[in-house]
């Protein structure tokens, strides 16, 4: 049991434990509340309306995925571009799930198979970040960067049909190597985030400054920063051969909007007419989150540079800063893998200082956050 031991089983038990409830809510959701109609150009993402248990954890970028393991980026992909705006390693995962338990490799099929690879991935994920931080913190302190995860209101994300939880997965093995001093594979590892989400190619900065900061010079010095970029340029490599575009992702991203409908529109609503914000379109409500998630972890990357390990540092700045500036949409889930952030928030909030009603009202707010988005996230409301 020594294996066992520390902040580990306390982690992974509230983080089930939170996931329960959020279950029931989704599930009590889909049984008292209509689903709501789709918004224009979205995909159809019912794919289990009779089992609302799970029929909620696969809206909106799910059925992108679904559409992927189904048909690959094939022109039979209803996604636009051809689904080539996703990458690959996750949808991969769900067509070998439904290929691996022989089911009828439906829509529906694939639905299943996402969600449950997401929550296999955000249980070890939970661990991970719990074994991460008993290396870093000390004693009880160790819990609560998982507490603050779990709690995160977007972190309903990690469970749902969608690539999150691996990406984090990936993520924190590639930075506990980093711990260990296993540069390479550390950046072995960082390919398959890249795979994963375009924003894996921060672990090449992250890893290379680390190996610096340590020491490691040479051919290993260049493979750490190499070895990350490595999945997306395979799938670059596979775009240019097979639809005669290296830079397909971008150009199928570009059907989503650019900087200034996720940017600058957002900002100049804000400026010119703050009431419309918080009082218009409910959908602006949830930018208005984002942003203070994201002001929030903005503010404590001075603690998170100095006070953590610089492979861990570098990569919480590049994901919190490249995101900001890049987009608003979807940036609380994009915020998720910043590892930093979580660490230096759980060693304040368990210090003397927030002990009492400060934490618990902490606690309760984000969990009311997080049980709000979840259940409008299962109804199919615009959080994506």
């Amino acid at each position: 049991m020594r294996r066992f031991s520390g902040p580990v089983v306390p982690a992974v038990l509230f983080a089930i434990v939170t996931r329960l409830a959020l279950a029931f809510a989704v599930w009590m959701t889909g049984r008292a509340l209509p689903r709501l109609d789709f918004y224009p150009a979205q995909l159809p993402d019912s794919f289990i309306p009779n089992h609302p248990s799970l029929d909620g954890w696969a809206r909106w970028d799910a059925a992108h995925y679904v559409a992927l393991a189904r048909f690959g980026y094939s022109t039979e992909n209803p996604s636009n571009g051809d689904g080539l705006g996703f990458l690959p390693l996750f949808p991969l995962l769900m067509r070998a799930l439904v290929r691996i338990s022989g089911a009828n490799p439906t829509d529906a099929a694939y639905a299943v198979a996402g969600i449950l690879i997401a929550n296999l991935c955000f249980v070890i994920a939970v661990a991970l970040l719990a074994k991460l931080a008993g290396r870093i913190l000390s004693g009880h302190t160790a819990v609560y960067p998982v507490m603050l995860l779990c709690l995160m209101p977007f972190s309903f994300f990690l469970n749902a049909a969608y690539s999150e939880s691996l990406f984090l997965v990936i993520v924190l093995s590639a930075l506990l190597l980093a711990l260990d001093g296993k540069w390479l594979g550390a950046g072995a590892i960082g390919a398959l985030a890249s795979l994963t989400r375009l924003a894996g190619l921060g672990l090449a900065p992250a890893l290379l400054w680390g190996a610096w900061k340590e020491g490691v010079r040479g051919w290993r010095l260049i493979a750490t920063g190499v070895l990350p970029l490595g999945g997306f340029v395979a799938y670059s490599v596979y775009t240019a051969v097979w639809h005669d575009d290296p830079v397909a992702y971008f150009t199928a991203q570009q059907n989503w909007g650019g900087w200034d409908e996720h940017v600058r529109f957002y900002a100049e609503l804000f400026v010119r007419s703050p009431g419309e914000a918080l009082q218009g379109d409910p959908r602006h409500l949830v930018i208005v989150l984002n942003l203070m998630l994201a002001l929030v972890c903005l503010a404590l990357l001075p603690l998170v540079w100095k006070r953590l390990p610089p492979a861990i540092a570098m990569f919480t700045v590049v994901t919190v800063v490249a995101h900001l500036i890049v987009t608003w949409v979807s940036l609380g889930r994009y915020l998720l893998p910043a590892v930093g952030v979580y660490l230096v928030l759980g060693a304040m909030v368990a210090s003397p200082r927030w002990s009492g009603w400060g934490r618990d009202a902490l606690f309760a707010v984000l969990a009311i956050l997080l049980a709000t988005m979840t259940m409008l996230f299962s109804r199919g409301f615009w959080i994506v």
